[in-house]
Formats: structure tokens, C-alpha cells, sequence
């Protein structure tokens, strides 16, 4: 039986160590991407990889006898994140892109081909809004997020300020329709400040709240975030009394489960130290029903330069969530026959679709058997309270 989109929930596609997550709004209507690893081994029948544009074009809803993808939005250009889109937008139509600043200020890093290729189109959308005067068609539509110090430059200086959003703005619109109803897209970052860093920390960090009559489910996106930009959010949030951003029932482990969002170096020269206090910052966030997702190859190690994904930090993940809820794109159902992670918001609240294959129930029993494998690697149950989260 092929993988089918959930009619309202989250995707969360095996594509190897990288990002690439899908979003159903409306079912047959509104979808939304965020990021994009689509990897040419993923062709061959023996990969455990989907190929996720093939995946794409199969499944997203028809315009005009093309797919059509309401919403790309990229967290940040690093080929993981990004790779794939020249493909994609080949062969699908994108309604709407989401994008931060930090695709016009590559000074530090060249761009990937796929990455190029987004910068290009980006521009191409920024002027056809311009001159649109802020009412561009689908296909056209653009919207820049975050602090943006290109807009000194001639060329930004008219740009429509109805499609510029920061830190936060809540999303609602959706490729030029309000969806208020049932989605809501709050913006968390990047901060101004984010500007001139590292890459990794001007990613495009979201909370994704989605609506089913009375129910709902909220999704944490912080890219490739680490341990100082993700702590501030938290702390700028609460700050702002808004405590309910940054509540999750699904929380995709940020930079593929990197030991950095909890482990680092205060002083560049000095030792790497546990960072308690981010952990109790996801632990009093998470809401009753709560999932940690990671995306990454199931090759979790310890080892010097194996990051990500860390097996210290996939340890601390399983910390947060009851036992059988920490889900790797590619453990489950099991290592050797990984299938996309579906999640479907309805009346009766938030599930996991778990797969009625033959294939899929066998390989899931071949997880169990490798977990107990693991001996004591793994919790048995989410910990109540901090006392293994303190070490020296």
C-alpha cells in the first residue's frame, strides 16, 4: 500500500541526515513544506532514503495538471536543508516561499547549487511583488522573515512591507487565503541580532499550530539552531508572557539531534558543559501527548567529531517523552525499513498513524528486539522531574 498524506498533520520523511517536513492544512488543497533533502541515492530500490521530490510530486494536490505546493518555506540555505529544490521546482508549482535574510548575505559561505538556484528565484519573486505593488499571483508570492539589512540596498528599499514578518508576527495567510481557522504559523526567529552569525543560527525557527474543531496540535521547527540562540527564545518569550509559542506536542529535535543544543562551551577555550536549563525549558513546554522527533540516519555515536545526531543528546530527547514516543526518521518502523512519520490532527486529537503493512509490522518488531538490544540506553519512561538531567 503506498504512504498517503494525513488529511490534516504533520510528514516527517527519512531522507537521511537532513530536514524535510511536511505540513497538510487542507486536504486535496493546502500544503506546506519546510526544508528539503531530496538525495539522488534515494532512486535506487536498496536505499533506506526517499526520494522525496518523486514523493512530492505523487502526492500533492493538482493545479492545472501540475502539483502544486502552497508554501516552501527554508529554514536556513545549507545543502541538508535545501537540496533538491532546483528538482522541485522543475517539476512542482509553488504557490508562496518563505525565506530569511540570510540568503542575500552569503559573505562567509558559498551556496550550494540548489541553494543558488533558491536565491535566484527568490529575487525573481521579490521583484515580480514589487512590482505587483504588494499583490503578486500565485507563483510569484514571497514573504522574508526576519531583520533584514539588505533592505538598505535599492533594490529592497520598495519591497511590500504587508510581506515582511519577524520575530513575533503570527502567519495565518497562506499563498494569498487567510486560514486562521486552522493554522497559525508564529515566528520565533532569527532575531536581528542573528544577522552576521554562524549559519546555523540564523535558521528560521517557527511553532506550527494546527486546528481541528476543538482540538489541536503545536510543532516546534527551530532549524539548525544550538544551545545560545535556542535558550533565547525560550527566555525572550517568557519574557513577552507568551508561554503558550512555545508549548509542543511535537518537538523536531533541532540541528538533526545535536549534542550542541544541550552541551556547550561557554568560553571557546574553556570545557564543553551540560546545559540543564534548556532541557527543563523543552520539559515544561511539552504538553500532555508529546513526541520528540529526530531526522536523521540512525547512526547515533558518542564519538569524538559523530555530530549530529549524538547519542548523549538522543539520550536526553528520551528524557522528555514517554517510552516508544522519541521517533528517528530512520528506526521507525525499523532500521532497515524506515517510512515516513505521520501525525494526524482530528476531532479525536493528535495521532500517530502508525502503518498496517505486513512489512511495516514486521520491521516494527525487529525494533522492539533492537531496543532491548540496547540494554539500558534508552529510559524506560519519560523522568518526572530534573534528577538525571544534572551532571557535574
Amino acid at each position: 500500500m503506498a504512504f498517503e498524506l494525513p488529511s490534516r498533520g504533520f510528514v516527517f520523511w527519512p531522507v537521511g541526515t537532513g530536514d524535510s517536513t511536511t505540513i497538510i492544512i487542507k486536504e486535496n488543497e493546502i500544503v506546506m513544506q519546510v526544508d528539503l533533502h531530496h538525495l539522488a541515492k534515494a532512486d535506487d530500490d536498496d536505499t533506506p532514503h526517499t526520494a522525496i521530490v518523486d514523493e512530492l510530486v505523487r502526492l500533492l494536490p493538482k493545479k492545472n495538471g501540475k502539483p502544486y505546493l502552497s508554501v516552501f518555506a527554508l529554514t536556513h540555505p545549507d545543502k541538508d536543508h535545501v537540496l533538491g529544490f532546483s528538482e522541485l521546482l522543475k517539476k512542482v508549482q509553488i504557490g508562496e516561499i518563505w525565506h530569511t535574510p540570510r540568503i542575500f548575505q552569503e559573505y562567509k559561505c558559498d551556496l550550494c547549487d540548489d541553494a543558488v538556484k533558491f536565491k535566484e528565484e527568490v529575487e525573481r519573486r521579490r521583484e515580480a511583488t514589487i512590482k505587483a505593488a504588494g499583490d503578486p499571483k500565485a507563483g510569484d508570492r514571497v514573504r522574508v522573515i526576519g531583520h533584514d539589512i539588505a533592505a538598505e540596498d535599492e533594490a529592497y528599499k520598495t519591497f511590500p512591507e504587508e510581506w515582511h514578518s519577524y520575530p513575533g508576527d503570527s502567519i495565518t495567510s497562506l499563498d494569498g487565503t487567510d486560514y486562521s481557522d486552522v493554522f497559525e504559523a508564529f515566528v520565533h526567529a532569527p532575531f536581528k541580532e542573528d544577522i552576521a552569525a554562524e549559519r546555523n543560527d540564523t535558521s528560521l525557527a517557527l511553532q506550527i499550530t494546527l486546528h481541528c474543531g476543538d482540538q489541536v496540535a503545536k510543532a516546534l521547527l527551530f532549524g539548525d539552531r544550538e544551545y545560545p540562540t535556542t535558550k533565547q527564545i525560550f527566555d525572550v518569550t517568557k519574557e513577552h508572557k507568551r508561554d503558550e509559542y512555545v508549548e509542543w506536542n511535537i518537538l523536531l529535535a533541532p540541528h538533526h539531534c545535536s549534542k550542541c543544543v544541550m552541551y556547550w562551551k561557554d568560553d571557546p577555550e574553556g570545557e564543553e558543559t551540560y546545559k540543564s536549563d534548556i532541557m527543563e525549558e523543552f520539559e515544561e513546554a511539552g504538553l500532555d501527548v508529546r513526541y520528540v522527533v529526530v531526522s536523521a540516519d540512525s547512526d547515533f555515536s558518542d564519538k569524538e567529531g559523530k555530530n549530529p545526531p549524538h547519542l548523549k543528546a538522543r539520550n536526553r530527547y528520551e528524557e522528555l517523552v514517554e517510552s516508544g514516543n522519541f521517533l528517528c526518521t530512520h528506526e521507525y518502523p525499523s532500521v532497515d525499513s524506515p517510512e515516513p512519520i505521520k501525525f494526524e490532527i482530528s476531532e479525536n486529537g493528535l495521532e500517530l498513524v502508525k502503518s498496517t503493512t505486513d512489512k511495516a509490522q514486521k520491521a516494527a518488531r525487529t525494533t522492539v528486539a533492537v531496543a532491548a538490544a540496547r540494554g539500558g540506553e534508552a529510559p524506560p519512561t519519560r523522568q518526572v522531574g530534573f534528577g538525571k538531567f544534572f551532571e557535574k
